[in-house]
């Protein structure tokens, strides 16, 4: 048997590309196709742009904002902003709160203790004359053989007291302190002899002995120790009275008070400032703790590990003496830094939208509405240019449109999906959706100007519909994107919008009842209302009167979805040609005309036709298709041999019209309800995707059968396989794909002798590769693993449908012969 030649194929395969092709557009089709997108940007900018037409009501705001009473009624002519004055200045007092209070060291009082610690210690140094005379005193009066360390100790003691003594002299340390400071130092003090000196022993010796005895001279003794204890006790006071000292008594609202305290140091740049608790600062007990510990270690540092001990002994309790407190409260800093505190903090804005009432004509004047009325008025005054305005607004709204249309363009072009209609097409629609939901918006603007009521949803619901959910919730945020522009860049609408539009359009990812058009509605209501809910916790009051308007206008928005989405979405089908599941469920009803002349004129056919869309249906959700459409699409896809039923086989009862035709007729005639069916589907004006199902459920299939009856019959081999298959085009979508399978599954396992699991799985297989060998699901994009489980419900379906009865066991020979005999129910003996 001789194929086709290449030259043949060459051309069928050209022709068949052309089917799938996309068809070119013509000139008038792209100008038209030009048209309609600037019609709608046209459109789409206008309904986003108005002149803003300021009310004349600036001359009455300047006479009245500062009177008691407003004389007429005040509303915003357009959107703005206003400083919200009651949470702001909840803010500024917690930003004042957090200021600490600011001291000071008291420099005049540190001088003046210091100064009066000096006037002591140069009290205690006019001393050492009479201090010098008591020592030189007590040495000559001093026996010999005593100790000159113990003398003069015991005489700068005995002074001491004397000192304590004098009813003029008030000091506030005690006489061994004083000792300390009039202690001359230890290297200066005189050296007696242990013994008398021998008298002579005759009256020539002590006329020859004539050297007077050395005297002892009081200058010679120093204090430099007492020097250096001066020097400590007036650096040590100086350094604790600048650290700041507090009052002794700490007052109970003092306990927890946070303090700064302001250091003018010497050397360093500025102020340093230093932020404590009050209770937590030293009072004079804790600094004459400080102090002495303070003097130990420059003691330490000074005298070196020998004697340093007595600096600080000496030194602390002179210096404590003058120990007070040395911290003011700077009420002017303080003042300062809590302004500055004030100014830094952010102020709460709140939005006046147009048409809000700023103020009641015949009401007081607030704090709260003269702020509005003066915000107002500024921006009325500053609005000298509207027609500049309105120019730059009308070109940011074109840039904006061009953006959104762009993206809408390109996106439809990336996730088209499984939408049955084209590109131009669904891009039209959400042109047509977009323009004149906006338009829409601009009238309802009039009569509500805060935008919660414009109906966003509803275009992603009928986007959702009509095309698929993916798209729709894009143009459906494009939509609120552009509808929150519209009212003055509202981030509100713009989030309710969305809300409602995402919740509505993966609500209804499938319809089979118009009860799911009104689910998708409740279910954007319900969103948008939790969307503003959420935006008005954030920014404003949750029970006042403005939240429960705008949920109200939630509701209003989500009942005029309720009613407009299956209002408008018939008009949209016969306007685009868009097949929806309502209308392929309509089409489903066997009460149809065409169904009902079906099974009338073509019974078999019609037996048939219902058992295949069960598989298809079956088969097709198996995979994530349509199977609704798959049903329908089998329901009607042998309408066209009601023509000449009696071709078929399912409709012919015992003759056989094909034993008196050739072949090559057989197989036109076959062939030809390919052709009939869509000729009669146009004539009842079935939907597009149920025209496709017919013409494609067969694609470019071999009429095996009869080709091989020609084959057999030509012995010069000159039988072309064009002349025997069905014209196609070969599937285009997954679910007329499952019906060409199904379709030969169903037509040809009847021919199974004996059919089990095993055998129809395998005849299944079979049918599956002959259609994939032969290359009729290059269109559809069906994957190998699709396919399979396509095998897999297709097999278990046609089982159960070819179950067999249980065979009863023949009646008894007196049961047969009782006819007359009614059988009563219940066990039979």
């Amino acid at each position: 048997m001789a194929g086709p030649s290449p030259t043949k194929k060459k051309v069928k395969k050209k022709r068949l590309s052309k089917k799938r092709g996309k068809a070119p557009i013509s000139a008038r089709a792209r100008w038209i196709n030009r048209f309609i997108v600037a019609a709608a940007f046209v459109a789409m900018v206008a309904s986003m742009t108005k002149f803003s037409h300021r009310d004349p009501i600036i001359e009455v705001l300047e006479s009245e904002i500062d009177t008691q009473l407003s004389s007429r009624e005040i509303r915003a002519a357009f959107d703005f902003e206003t400083i919200d004055l009651e949470p702001t200045q909840r803010a500024q007092d917690e930003a004042m709160a957090k200021v600490p209070e600011y001291y000071r060291i008291n420099e005049p009082r540190v001088s003046s203790q210091v100064e009066a610690l000096r006037t002591q210690i140069a009290w205690m140094k006019e001393q050492r004359p009479n201090v010098r005379r008591a020592i030189a005193q007590a040495l000559e009066a001093a026996p010999p053989g005593s100790g000159a360390e113990d003398l003069v100790t015991k005489a700068v003691h005995q002074h001491a007291r004397e000192l304590i003594g004098r009813a003029e002299v008030k000091l506030p340390f005690g006489d061994h302190v004083l000792a300390l400071w009039l202690m001359p130092d230890k290297d200066s003090m005189p050296s007696l002899p242990e013994s008398a000196p021998p008298a002579p022993e005759s009256p020539e010796e002590a006329a020859e002995d004539t050297s007077p005895p050395d005297p002892f001279r009081p200058e010679t003794l120093t204090f430099r120790t007492s020097d250096q204890m001066a020097r400590l006790a007036e650096e040590g006071l100086g350094t604790v009275l600048r650290l700041g000292i507090r009052l002794p008594n700490l007052l109970p609202r003092d306990q927890n008070k946070q303090v700064a305290v302001l250091r003018d140091t010497p050397g360093a740049d500025g102020q340093i400032s230093t932020d404590t608790p009050y209770a937590e600062i030293m009072d004079p007990a804790a600094a004459t703790e400080y102090l002495e510990a303070h003097l130990s270690q420059l003691a330490k540092n000074l005298a070196g590990e020998d004697d340093w001990e007595v600096l600080p002994d000496a030194a602390a309790p002179v210096a404590a003496a003058y120990i007070t407190d040395t911290l003011r409260f700077d009420s002017v800093y303080t003042d300062g830094a809590r302004e500055r505190a004030r100014k830094s903090v952010e102020p709460v804005m709140k939005k006046i939208l147009a048409s809000e009432k700023i103020q009641d004509g015949g009401s007081r004047w607030t704090a709260q509405t003269r702020s509005d009325a003066r915000v107002y008025l500024d921006l009325l005054r500053g609005d000298t240019h509207p027609l500049a305005q309105f120019t730059s607004t009308l070109f940011a709204h074109a840039i904006l449109v061009a953006l959104a249309l762009a993206c809408l363009y390109r996106s439809i072009q990336l996730f088209r999906g499984d939408a049955g209609a084209s590109e131009q097409t669904l891009f039209r629609l959400a042109l047509l959706l977009i323009a004149g939901l906006l338009v829409l918006s601009r009238v309802a603007f009039y009569f509500e100007p805060t935008g919660f009521m414009v109906p966003v949803a509803a275009c992603g619901i009928l986007y959702a519909i009509l095309a698929n959910a993916g798209l729709a919730s894009l143009v459906g945020l494009i939509a609120a994107a552009l509808v929150s522009a519209q009212y003055g860049y509202d981030w509100r609408v713009l989030v309710v919008g969305a809300a409602m539009t995402l919740a509505g359009a993966f609500s209804i990812f499938r319809v089979r009842r118009r009860s799911d058009m009104a689910s998708a509605s409740i279910a954007a209501t319900l969103a948008g209302g939790l969307a503003i809910l959420a935006a008005i916790l954030a920014m404003d009051k949750i029970l006042d009167e403005a939240t429960l308007r705008r949920l109200f206008l939630i509701g209003l928005n989500g009942g005029i979805c309720l009613l407009a989405v299956p209002a408008v979405l018939s008009p949209l089908e016969r306007l685009f040609g868009i097949t929806t599941d309502i209308t392929l469920l309509e089409y489903s009803d066997f009460n149809n005309e065409l169904l009902g002349r079906l099974a009338v004129e073509a019974p078999g056919t019609s037996a048939h036709s219902r058992m295949l869309g069960d598989l298809a249906e079956a088969a097709a959700d198996a995979i994530g298709a349509n199977g609704l459409m798959a049903r329908v699409c089998a329901l009607y896809h042998d309408i066209g041999k009601m023509r000449r039923s009696e071709y078929f086989s399912e409709n012919q009862n015992g003759y056989n019209i094909h034993d008196d035709l050739s072949p090559r007729m057989s197989a036109r005639a076959i062939a030809a309800h390919v052709i009939q069916g869509a000729e009669l589907a146009r004539e009842y004006h079935l939907p597009k995707p149920i025209i496709n199902g017919i013409l494609e459920h067969h694609g470019t299939c071999l009429i095996g059968y009869f080709y091989q009856q020609a084959v057999s019959q030509q012995k010069h081999g000159d039988v072309s396989e064009d002349d025997f298959r069905y014209p196609g085009p070969k599937p285009q979508r997954p679910e007329t794909a499952i019906l060409m399978i199904c379709d030969a599954v169903e037509s040809g396992v009847r021919s199974i002798k004996n059919p089990n699991e095993e055998r129809v799985r395998d005849f299944v297989d079979k049918i599956i590769a002959a259609r994939s060998a032969d290359r009729q699901f290059d269109d559809c994009n069906l994957t190998l693993k699709q396919l399979d489980i396509i095998a897999e419900v297709v097999s278990q379906r046609i089982l159960s449908n070819l179950h067999t009865r249980v065979a009863y066991p023949p009646a008894r020979e007196e049961e047969r012969k009782m006819d007359n005999v009614i059988p009563m129910s219940g066990k039979m003996e």
